[in-house]
């Protein structure tokens, strides 16, 4: 890569030799790429020779080394490449004489790209054309790196990272957006998600929050301005260790317009007092890490017509002592107000609401409408009281602060966003009731909510706590996205978002299914009456493994319509179709082979495990593999409402509207037509926004 950003930036043509030279290499890496042997030797004769080539080339591999491989992924399909370049299609045949279509592995494809671009006559001039490798050289010219680092308080000092802090002192700790490298962690600054948003702006403010329990700090949101290119200004905020010694975390949050664009976790070693001596199991005293990033599959305009988050909730597992941590960024009065407060939950009392919210819901699908989509007033009177009365308390514990303020505040329609900075935390999101309850043996639902809109204008039991109004439920008034970005043990960087799916036509439809439900087989044509669709169904392993070595690069929509769950032990999830059950191991070696970008649907029927915690560990492994993102259940959902709830949405889908969108108007639909409140069953762990690029809909 180093190579060919210094051959886009050679202002002296090539000579015939340097070009030859250039061939072979080409030819070299076509054949056999393990060779580096030879590979270095041409590359260093070929360096030898242009001084001029050897210093453009030493400065690209400084820059690129810095990024330690977190290059966007820019980098555009080897046969369309072979295409633009050489005016047709030509077969890619491997050195052992083997057809070979988009390489799996992400270091091959940059390879094939490399030697696909070595082979032509003019490298430079050819270098120079091609959009990807300009969007490359702009991103590895112009990244800022996102500082982090402490000072005292009084002499402004710099403490090094090699250095703890102490007990009951206080200190500065610097934020800066710049070149220049500083702190512990070295990570590129998302440059690429703001591209589209400068216009004719030399600025941008960025909202920096700042929160911790083990550090008092004296403010928790500032502002920095963001020029266009350089350094930002540095702010500081002052703290002070409330630890007597161990280690310290500090959460460091940079926000665009409530976007969150990246998070770094610093961990601090706490000592009772100078010149205590620190075991080695405690070093490095200071470390840090991006725990959050935002996008660089995002295209600029894409950005620029997102709709502005109001409000965003983080959500952090705390690793010592299990505690869920919950921040929000509350920015519904604008700029000018920022409302930042958290909240700290043990384990086991918001697990026992999240558990009783389950359960009701799950009586309310099994015993309330048996999986039907036809309701009645009569049944939502029985069963959403009590869905009302448990969404309360868990609204009431999340948010233990400005509540009515917040609820005066966010419109209908709003985006809410939820980022798992840290930690796998699952929460029924749609669940949250935010009206006052007034419980009684019956408090029944208010008749007139159909004849009003969302905010109940005009209602006469708008304010009258007896009623159970069902635009009350978050579910109703806003579309809540739950971001798959957080980092992990299988993806130490965290994974990109993406907004779109970059499918053709047909669509391609992987679809698994265990083939002893019953409706299945009418589902299919429903799907193939809604869209142009390719569907790949697999009822058997052999047939799923088949089907997605062949047809991997290609998949728009995984979709699983089978059971799921967790085994007793050893807790490993699963999902299960006819004959077998498909593990994370399975899930790992289709890594970076999904190049669509799909969407994967987890329509979880008849299983008495499946929920989030039952899924939530594969969604690692379905980003590895390049999903979008994943669509799932907070319960099982019987086979009818399944089936029904799905071909509902996927019809939106397949038109060209957002996931988020078409699934909260399928559930205001089922709400509004049918008394039917099970829409709320499903939850979306993907961007709002995630879309087809191309409508599949055959209306």
């Amino acid at each position: 890569m180093g190579l060919l950003l210094t051959l886009k930036e050679l202002q002296t043509p090539l000579s015939k030799d340097e070009q030859a030279i250039l061939q072979d290499i080409g030819q070299q890496l076509d054949i056999d790429p393990d060779d580096w042997d030879f590979i270095e030797e041409e590359i260093t004769a070929l360096l030898e020779s242009n001084y001029t080539l050897k210093q453009l080339f030493h400065a690209k591999i400084a820059r690129l080394n810095a990024l330690d491989g977190r290059i966007p992924r820019f980098l555009p399909n080897v046969t369309e490449l072979k295409k633009e370049l050489f005016g047709e299609t030509k077969e890619i045949v491997t050195f052992d004489g083997q057809s070979a279509g988009e390489p799996e592995d992400k270091s091959k494809q940059v390879i094939n790209i490399i030697s696909t671009i070595l082979l032509t006559e003019n490298q430079d001039q050819t270098a120079k054309q091609l959009v990807f490798l300009e969007q490359i050289s702009e991103y590895v010219q112009n990244y800022r790196y996102f500082n982090t680092y402490f000072t005292g308080a009084n002499n402004q000092a710099l403490i090094p990272p090699t250095e703890p802090l102490i007990h009951g002192q206080a200190y500065l700790l610097y934020i800066d957006i710049s070149p220049e490298p500083k702190g512990t962690d070295n990570s590129p600054f998302p440059e690429q998600a703001l591209a589209q948003v400068w216009n004719n702006q030399q600025n941008l403010l960025i909202d920096v929050a700042v929160t911790s329990k083990d550090f008092s700090i004296n403010a928790k949101v500032k502002q920095l301005t963001l020029p266009r290119t350089g350094a930002s200004d540095s702010i500081h905020f002052t703290i002070k260790p409330n630890l007597l010694e161990g280690r310290g975390y500090i959460q460091v949050e940079l926000f665009y317009r409530g976007y969150l664009l990246q998070s770094k976790q610093l961990a601090v070693l706490i000592i009772p007092n100078a010149g205590a001596e620190i075991p080695e199991s405690l070093r490095p005293p200071q470390s840090s890490r991006i725990t959050f990033t935002t996008t660089d599959l995002l295209t600029n305009e894409q950005l620029a017509k997102l709709p502005e988050r109001v409000f965003t909730v983080d959500v952090e597992l705390d690793q010592r002592d299990g505690s869920i941590d919950f921040r929000f960024l509350d920015r519904t009065q604008g700029n000018k107000e920022i409302a930042f407060y958290d909240t700290s939950l043990q384990p086991t009392a918001l697990g026992n609401v999240i558990t009783a919210i389950r359960h009701q819901l799950h009586l309310t699908i099994h015993n309330g409408y048996w999986g039907q989509a036809e309701g009645s007033i009569e049944q939502l009177n029985t069963w959403l009281p009590s869905l009302a009365n448990t969404g309360r308390e868990l609204y009431r514990l999340l948010l233990q602060q400005d509540q009515e303020t917040l609820k005066a505040a966010l419109t209908p329609d709003t985006v809410i966003q939820v980022n798992p900075v840290l930690g796998k935390v699952t929460i029924p999101w749609a669940l949250l009731y935010e009206r006052k309850i007034l419980t009684r043996k019956e408090n029944p639902v208010c008749a007139r909510f159909t004849e009003h809109d969302l905010d109940c204008t005009n209602c006469p039991n708008k304010n009258d706590p007896k009623y159970i109004c069902p635009n009350a439920f978050w579910g109703y008034r806003y579309s809540i996205e739950q971001l798959p970005c957080w980092t992990s043990n299988k993806h130490n960087y965290p994974v990109a978002l993406v907004r779109q799916i970059q499918n053709n036509q047909p669509l391609q439809l992987s679809f698994n299914v265990y083939r002893d439900f019953q409706l299945w087989r009418q589902h299919l044509p429903k799907l193939e009456l809604a869209a142009k669709l390719n569907i790949l169904p697999a009822e058997e392993m052999l047939e799923l493994e088949n089907i997605w070595s062949t047809h991997g690069q290609d998949l728009d929509l995984v979709y699983f319509y089978c059971h799921g769950g967790v085994e007793e032990m050893p807790k490993r999830p699963y999902l299960e179709i006819s004959d077998e059950r498909i593990y994370s191991n399975f899930l790992e070696c289709y890594e970076s082979t999904w190049s669509h970008n799909p969407l994967v649907f987890l329509n979880g029927c008849a299983t008495g495990d499946y929920s989030p915690e039952s899924y939530v560990n594969l969604i690692d492994d379905f980003l590895n593999a390049g999903a979008s993102g994943v669509v799932g259940t907070e319960c099982p959902v019987l086979e009818n409402f399944a089936e029904y709830y799905a071909t509902e949405v996927l019809q939106r889908l397949f038109a060209g509207e957002p996931m988020g969108q078409a699934m909260l108007k399928v559930r205001r639909s089922l709400l509004q037509n049918n008394y039917n409140p099970l829409g709320l069953v499903y939850s979306l762990y993907a961007a709002h926004e995630i879309a087809l690029a191309r409508s599949v809909s055959m209306k």
